[in-house]
């Protein structure tokens, strides 16, 4: 090495010059191998990462930019659920639904008589049915009818049958539905 010095090269200087390019590149290696690719990985999950934020960010801009229209959707949702609930009995308002339908009656001077039908259930609602037999003239028939229909609660007039008029009084016959809900029975039964 001296001789390399000295302006000469002999085979011992090239061999240790080889040993050290060698070293040099097999620690290059080992830091491309280990050190920087470790940082390459990072780097990657960092940018994924950051993607994934600014795609939440980009929702929530959306949301922030749409949000009088969202609270607005919100608040007709809950105006018609509580329309659906108010117009769908419970349990316990079931008696006095029946004597609103009798007060309608007595309303037009219609005589009625009701009589509860057997329950209908499916997996959603309950049917609640009603026989009821009116007396009176046509035109009180009729209005009764009318109001039912216009009642605020969800009703359902089937099987209508109105006898011809003697002696100013007919009578007329069907079934009048009503429903609930089986989430509004299941939560009313617990609560009871």
């Amino acid at each position: 090495m001296i001789d390399m010095l000295k302006g000469s090269v002999t085979p011992k200087d090239w061999a240790f010059a080889g040993v050290v390019v060698c070293l040099a590149l097999a620690l290059l290696a080992a830091y491309v191998l280990f050190v920087s690719n470790e940082h390459q990985r990072r780097l990657d999950e960092i940018a994924a990462e950051r993607e994934a934020v600014e795609a939440e960010l980009a929702v929530a801009r959306d949301a922030r930019d749409n949000i009088e229209e969202l609270r607005e959707e919100t608040e007709q949702v809950l105006s018609l659920v509580d329309d659906f609930e108010r117009r769908l009995p419970g349990r316990r308002e079931i008696p006095q639904l029946l004597e609103e339908f009798e007060a309608l009656a007595h309303e037009v001077r219609l005589d009625v008589e009701l009589a509860p039908l057997p329950r209908i259930v499916d997996a959603n609602k309950e049917t609640i049915p009603y026989s009821i037999t009116a007396y009176g003239d046509f035109h009180q028939v009729v209005s009764f009818i009318n109001r039912l229909e216009r009642f605020e609660r969800y009703l359902k007039i089937s099987d209508l049958s109105i006898s011809e008029q003697r002696q100013g009084i007919c009578e007329a016959s069907f079934t009048l539905s009503t429903y609930r809900f089986r989430e509004t029975l299941e939560t009313g039964a617990s609560q009871s």
